[in-house]
């Protein structure tokens, strides 16, 4: 039979293990999340490069079904995706694959647990950037509420109409979400952005759908994913 001293001892060396890694974590977390307010920069990669700055009015993020958590975020007011007509606008789509664990996954900048996608509106002309990077998260999409801090993920055009010009590929987006989580609230953003790409593109697209085969390659290569 254990000594109940002994066995006290195990369980607070547990405790105290666990505390110790959960502070790791946050210290960690919050170096990379940094500041709190949500915003995010899209530049071009080249000597002379174009900026482009982004605000935003509607920001959520939920759960999906198909990775950990969907962030959306876009400087088009509730009022103008309800319109469905949307001329001018930014859009960006987050899907955080996994969350980083230390000792588990890899931990760096260079490391990608973000798949991204962009979408560019100018004069009804439309342009999807694609692409990955690395995001350290404070929460989930079943928390209440989330931050995720992205620095350097890269881009490139992957769609476009026939008239939008490309000012930005290759690209680098940086950029902080900060607010609640609603997955009802992001289904309607998915279906309102996905019906408006529809419409513009004149085939069904789905702007999380068609992700996922980059999902999957990003989860095999962490060892997280089942390879075919």
């Amino acid at each position: 039979m254990r000594n109940p001293s002994n066995l006290s001892s195990l369980i607070l060396a547990a405790a105290a293990a666990a505390m110790i890694g959960g502070c790791n974590y946050l210290d960690v977390t919050r170096h990379w999340v940094g500041g709190f307010a949500t915003g995010a920069d899209v530049m071009q990669v080249a000597e002379q490069p174009r900026y482009l700055p982004m605000t935003f009015a509607t920001a959520v993020c939920g759960e999906d079904p198909y990775v950990d958590t969907s962030v959306w975020m876009t400087d088009l007011s509730n009022d103008q995706l309800e319109s469905g007509n949307l001329q001018d606008g930014q859009i960006m789509h987050v899907e955080l694959l996994f969350t980083p664990r230390p000792g588990w996954t890899p931990i760096d900048a260079t490391a990608t647990n973000l798949a991204i996608r962009y979408i560019l509106i100018t004069n009804g002309e439309v342009g999807i950037y694609e692409g990955g990077g690395f995001g350290f998260p404070i929460g989930s999409g079943s928390s209440s509420s989330m931050t995720l801090r992205i620095e350097g993920a890269s881009m490139q055009l992957s769609r476009s109409t026939v008239g939008f010009v490309d000012l930005l590929s290759p690209a680098e987006l940086s950029g902080t979400f900060s607010g609640p989580c609603n997955t009802a609230e992001v289904e309607r953003v998915r279906n309102i952005i996905n019906q408006h790409m529809t419409n513009t593109f004149g085939q069904v697209m789905y702007v999380d759908g068609g992700m996922q085969d980059a999902v999957d390659q990003v989860l095999i290569a962490s060892g997280l994913g089942i390879s075919p």
